[in-house]
């Protein structure tokens, strides 16, 4: 995925190109767009243009794998912002199935979460999925937010 800021009307934005090698990149970017549009809410960021390859984004920032590189202080109550949007998700009938930091940001004190191009609906099926996601990425917020995540399947 090729990715580019742009800057407009005193709002950021950003163009992501669906140029992966290999992969059916229309099916991720219509997945993309579906997901963008179905969870529309503080949790996703807005979506502005969709293109035949690509689509565009509100810009929040960096993604907290970023952030937390560089030493940035995040939310003090991002473990708890994690569960809430969870709870969201879970509302929306859907697994994420990528919770990578590199694949979250905060606008403002607000965490916001994009890529969602392996989104799924919530099946038994992808259960093991999500839960790998829950113990690979988002345990580096809250060693104890893994649990509460695997109460709420």
């Amino acid at each position: 995925m090729i990715e580019k800021l742009i800057k407009t009307d005193g709002k950021r934005y950003i163009k992501k190109t669906f140029d992966y090698k290999g992969e059916d990149n229309f099916a991720f970017l219509k997945n993309e767009v579906f997901w963008l549009n179905y969870l529309k809410s503080k949790w996703v960021p807005e979506l502005y243009e969709v293109g035949n390859n690509y689509i565009i984004t509100r810009y929040y920032g960096p993604d907290l794998n970023t952030l937390r590189n560089n030493k940035f202080k995040l939310a003090d109550d991002l473990a708890d912002q994690t569960l809430e949007m969870y709870k969201f998700f879970k509302e929306k009938n859907v697994f994420k199935l990528n919770g990578a930091l590199s694949n979250l940001t905060m606008n403002g004190n607000q965490l916001v979460a994009f890529d969602w191009k392996w989104a799924r609906f919530r099946t038994d099926k992808y259960i093991d999925y999500e839960v790998i996601s829950y113990e690979k990425w988002l345990s580096k917020i809250d060693s104890e937010l893994v649990e509460k995540l695997k109460c709420m399947i």
